[in-house]
C-alpha cells in the first residue's frame, strides 16, 4: 500500500503552506506583523508547530514517533529562506512534499506492522534526506547569522542523537544501546561540525559533506545492529566516502577567505 487518503491530504495542507510562505503577500504581512513584536510571529510559529507535531502524532500514534517529521518540517521550512531563486524554491517544495508523504506513510505503516521492511526503509530513506536538510538549513543560519560555533555544535549534535536515535530503535530494541551509540554518533558529528567550520564553503556543499560523513558513521552503526558489520563493509564505506567528497569538492565553489 503506497497509497492513503488521509496522508495524501496531510501532504497537500503542507504544500500549501510553504507556498504561501514562499509568496511575496506572506513576506509582507510577516514584516507588518514583526513591527507589531515578535511575539505575534512566536505565536504563529507555535500555532504551526502545534499543528504539524499533531499530523505526525495522528499518524503514528506514538509521540517518540513524531522528531522525524518534525524536523523534517522545520528543515524544509528554514531552507527555504536561503533559497537563491524562485525555480530552486520550487523544486525543494515539490521533493519535500514527496518526502513528507512518504515519512507519514512509513510511520502509518509501521503503526500497522511494527515489522514492516518498506516502512523501515522508508524511515531510512527519510532520516537521511531529514539530515541533509537540518544540516544545511543550520549551516545557513550559522554562516549568515552571528551564532556561537558552541551553541551551533549543541544543535548539531542534539539533532543528530535524536534521529539517529528514533531510527536505530526500530531496528533494536535495547534502549540503552541504541541511546548511547547515537550520543556517540551525535558527538561525533559535532567534532565533525567544528573541523569543517574552517572549510571555505557555502552551506550546501558543507551540508552534503557533513551528510556523507554522518551516512558513513550511520551505516556503520546500522551494520553492527543488524549483525552485518565486516572489514568488507567497512573498506567500501571508505571508498563511498572518498568518492563522493572528491565528487562534492571537484564541482563546488570555494569560497573566498577573509
Amino acid at each position: 500500500m503506497f497509497f492513503h487518503i488521509l496522508i495524501f491530504l496531510y501532504s497537500i495542507v503542507f504544500l500549501f503552506i510553504v507556498e504561501f510562505a514562499t509568496t511575496d503577500f506572506a513576506n509582507g504581512m510577516f514584516s507588518s506583523l514583526l513591527e507589531k513584536g515578535l511575539w505575534v510571529e512566536v505565536l504563529i510559529f507555535v500555532a504551526l508547530f502545534g499543528y504539524f507535531f499533531q499530523v505526525a502524532r495522528s499518524v503514528s500514534r506514538r509521540i517518540s514517533m513524531t522528531p522525524l517529521p518534525m524536523l523534517f518540517v522545520i528543515s524544509t521550512i528554514g531552507l527555504l529562506y536561503f533559497a537563491q531563486s524562485g525555480k530552486q524554491q520550487q523544486t525543494l517544495i515539490a521533493i519535500c512534499t514527496i518526502g513528507y508523504y512518504f515519512i507519514h506513510l512509513a510511520l502509518y505503516r509501521m503503526r500497522v506492522y511494527q515489522k514492516d521492511q518498506t516502512a523501515h526503509g522508508l524511515i531510512s530513506a527519510g532520516s537521511i534526506a531529514t539530515i541533509f536538510l537540518f544540516y544545511s538549513t543550520a549551516y545557513g543560519i550559522y554562516l549568515n547569522f552571528d551564532i556561537p560555533l558552541a551553541i551551533f555544535m549543541l544543535v548539531m549534535m542534539l539533532a543528530t542523537t535524536i534521529i539517529s536515535f528514533q531510527y536505530f530503535w526500530i531496528i533494536n530494541r535495547d534502549k540503552k544501546n541504541v541511546l548511547n551509540y547515537s550520543l556517540v554518533l551525535g558527538l561525533v558529528m559535532a567534532e565533525i561540525v567544528w573541523v569543517l567550520n574552517f572549510w571555505p564553503f557555502g552551506y550546501l556543499t558543507t551540508g552534503a559533506i557533513t551528510l556523507i560523513f554522518y551516512y558513513v558513521f550511520w551505516d556503520l552503526v546500522q551494520c553492527h545492529f543488524l549483525n552485518e558489520l565486516s572489514k568488507k563493509r567497512v573498506v567500501t564505506n571508505l571508498v563511498f566516502f572518498g568518492v563522493l567528497v572528491a565528487l562534492v569538492l571537484s564541482s563546488t565553489q570555494w569560497l573566498p577567505v577573509v
